[in-house]
């Protein structure tokens, strides 16, 4: 079987796809550009060399991108082709699809009202979008969603007339790096700054308690970032007077690969300030765990950390015990003070994650899914 995997914006996400296709009798060809490109070879490193790519020029048009990408989908011949995002251009992919007439297509779907729940609107953009995704949802009967606590409400929304899967944003592919409580705590936050998807107010709130209890907090904000909102954050960070907590952020649009992976496999927990309620696509509202899900929880999967989440977010049952759920700030930091005066007992928390992660290796993810990676 030869299938084709597009990505051009959430390559973490698509890493895991590729590792879940890539099997004997499926040859692999991956749609990108030049810069994705170069973040999958950081991934895959020696080994990106056994996948076939097609590197698309994007330095042109829509029409003439578009018109490469039919182009090089259509030489290979694909049985199956595996959209991972798509967040803009629908009414493109839509053509695209349904010129290339392949037997199998399927669009991960990253944020279910953006796509299924656009309204009309006077503003000729948005009203191509909305024609776009209609035309789109005509050409898809398959779609997969990162995380299972968004499939029932996908589900719904289709009607139950589609078929779902479930393939997260990670895999976990090693042992986990154990760490033990010394004289501090290690959080860390990964992700851009975004107010969108992070409420970095809880962040700070949690510095100044900390520091108030004498609590020897260490906070890495594991992430670039690339409007005012993010040098704003970098800004309020450095102004802190801290003497027993700390903070740590990167002042640049990116943050490497390997830094990224040093920081998370250093981190007692990892920390998801997450809002809840949010609108990524226009005014469209989406609920982070119910028709989108935190990307955070695939750094959790993939470093097999015990984290810490807001007691609002809705998070997958098979990662709830590694998990602490706040319903505040001081009961977030009340529950810190108490690992560091009972450090022994952040090994339960560690071994907890561990077991959870190995929910989510290759093979039982393939399990999971069988009719889309044919496990006999």
């Amino acid at each position: 079987m030869k299938t084709g995997i597009f990505e051009m914006e959430h390559f973490e996400g698509a890493y895991p796809v590729i590792q879940l296709f890539d099997m004997p009798a499926n040859q692999l060809v991956i749609f990108t550009d030049a810069d994705t490109y170069n973040r999958f070879a950081d991934l895959f490193r020696e080994r990106v060399s056994c996948f076939q790519w097609e590197i698309l020029d994007t330095s042109g048009g829509k029409w003439r991108f578009f018109r490469q990408l039919y182009k090089a989908a259509k030489k290979h011949e694909l049985d199956l082709f595996y959209l991972n995002t798509i967040s803009n251009n629908h009414l493109f992919y839509a053509w695209v699809i349904g010129a290339l007439r392949i037997a199998r297509v399927v669009i991960t779907v990253h944020d279910i009202n953006c796509l299924f729940k656009s309204r009309w609107s006077y503003r000729f953009r948005q009203l191509v979008q909305h024609i776009g995704k209609k035309a789109l949802i005509k050409r898809v009967s398959e779609y997969n969603v990162v995380s299972d606590t968004m499939i029932a409400y996908l589900r719904e929304t289709t009607g139950g007339q589609m078929q779902i899967h479930n393939v997260p944003g990670a895999v976990f592919e090693s042992e986990q790096h154990t760490l033990t409580i010394d004289d501090h705590i290690h959080l860390v936050v990964p992700g851009s700054l975004d107010k969108k998807r992070r409420d970095y107010n809880q962040t700070f709130e949690l510095l100044k308690a900390a520091e108030a209890q004498q609590l020897r907090l260490h906070i890495t904000l594991l992430g670039g970032h690339n409007d005012g909102y993010g040098k704003a954050v970098i800004q309020q960070a450095a102004a802190m007077k801290l003497t027993y907590a700390r903070i740590t952020v990167y002042d640049t649009r990116l943050v490497l690969q390997d830094e990224f992976d040093r920081q998370l496999n250093r981190a007692h927990f990892i920390f998801v300030p997450s809002v809840i309620h949010t609108a990524i696509c226009y005014a469209i509202p989406e609920t982070y765990g119910l028709t989108k899900s935190s990307g955070n929880m695939f750094d959790v999967i993939k470093h097999a950390r015990p984290f810490i989440a807001p007691y609002a977010l809705r998070i997958p049952a098979s990662l709830e015990s590694s998990c602490f759920r706040y319903t505040s700030i001081d009961h977030l930091v009340n529950f810190l003070a108490a690992m560091m005066q009972n450090k022994t007992a952040y090994t339960a928390w560690e071994q907890q994650a561990l077991a959870n992660s190995r929910e989510y290796t290759i093979a039982k993810v393939r399990e999971r899914n069988a009719t889309l990676f044919a496990v006999s």
